[in-house]
Parts: structure tokens; C-alpha cells; sequence
């Protein structure tokens, strides 16, 4: 089983790189969704980054609130490492059971979605990463479509997160995404039948 890491900033497309993937039978972990369901599901992790963060990331009733635990992550890059430095070690525990069911259940690849994930130095687990790059303005431009942040939250995200040319240097294999979908898919299908 070759375990793929997949990486890139926000609005790069690395989602749909992973989409395509498991559309090729790829057991997908969706790093952002899967950290999302376990800090729902863990309140001593809920505590710990209450401790850590405050009041500032509680509502009325002193419980966890995920927008303000977002807005406090992105206020600077201490703050965005400190709850790194608290989650990952967690999702990399899941990672790694998620990797061993595959492998008892004979897929022949696994792939990790996350965007943090050299930031967060969790390497060592894969057999090649690859990362999905894409020029910043087309980035702004795609994850202001989406319709959920602002462009001022978008600006701020981007610049916590390494530049593509800092994690070109840490990844195997880099796909730039700065055309149609088409194009990008046949970008990772090339990718797939050379080295997966």
C-alpha cells in the first residue's frame, strides 16, 4: 500500500486531487474533517485548548465555540502553532489507525487531504508527498467563490500557511493548478500512472 500525502494552501485544489483519488478507489482521510469530528467528540481536548485559549474561544455557556477557536487560531502564527502543536499530535494518532485499517482491508493506496500538513512536520508517515500549488491570485479568487470566508480572512490565512515555493522544497512531487479542471485532472492522472 503507498501512502500519498497531499498538500497545498487554501483554494490550491487539493480536495479535488483527493476526490480524484478515491474516485480511483484511494481510502481518503480528510485531515480537516476528521480534526473537526474528534475535537467535537474529545472534551478533555475541548479543555485543553480552553485552557490554552481562553475565554476568548468560549460561548455563554463556557463551552467549546468552533468560529471563535478559528478566528483565534488565525490570529497570528504562535497562536495558529499552539493549537497545532495541541490537535496534530491527536490526528496523527488517527492517521496512522486509518493507514492500518486500509492496509488490513488490502487498498492499494492511502491518502491523507491536509493542508497543514508540512507545517505541522508529519512526513515521515508517507511514501511521497505531493503538493497542489496554484498562483495566489487564483487561490483568493476560488476560496472567495466558495463563499465562506472574507477576503480579509483569506489574505490572513494564506500568509500563515509556508508559501508554495517554501513547500515545494519539502515535497516529492509538486502539481501546479492554475488552469481549467480538465487540465488538472489530467495533471494527476499522469501523476497516478507514473507513480502510484
Amino acid at each position: 500500500m503507498i501512502k500519498l500525502g497531499i498538500t497545498g494552501g487554501l483554494g490550491s485544489g487539493k480536495s479535488l486531487a483527493a476526490e480524484f483519488f478515491a474516485r480511483k478507489g484511494a481510502v481518503v482521510f480528510d485531515a480537516d474533517t476528521e480534526a473537526k469530528h474528534h475535537l467535537h467528540n474529545s472534551k478533555s481536548l475541548q479543555r485543553k485548548l480552553i485552557n490554552v485559549f481562553g475565554k476568548k474561544i468560549t460561548n455563554d455557556q463556557d463551552k467549546l465555540d468552533y468560529k471563535l477557536l478559528a478566528d483565534a487560531a488565525f490570529a497570528s502564527k504562535m497562536d495558529q502553532q499552539i493549537l497545532n502543536g495541541i490537535v496534530w499530535p491527536e490526528i496523527y494518532i488517527l492517521v496512522e489507525k486509518a493507514a492500518e485499517k486500509a492496509q488490513q482491508e488490502h487498498a492499494d493506496l492511502f491518502v491523507v487531504d491536509a493542508a497543514l500538513l508540512l507545517e505541522a512536520k508529519y512526513t515521515g508517515l508517507f511514501d511521497k508527498i505531493l503538493l497542489i500549488a496554484a498562483d495566489r491570485e487564483i487561490k483568493i479568487e476560488r476560496a472567495l467563490a466558495r463563499g465562506n470566508l472574507s477576503e480579509e480572512q483569506i489574505h490572513k490565512r494564506i500568509s500563515l500557511q509556508l508559501t508554495d515555493a517554501e513547500k515545494r522544497k519539502l515535497a516529492d512531487h509538486t502539481i501546479l493548478n492554475n488552469g481549467t479542471l480538465r487540465q488538472f485532472y489530467g495533471k494527476l492522472d499522469r501523476f497516478y500512472k507514473k507513480y502510484l
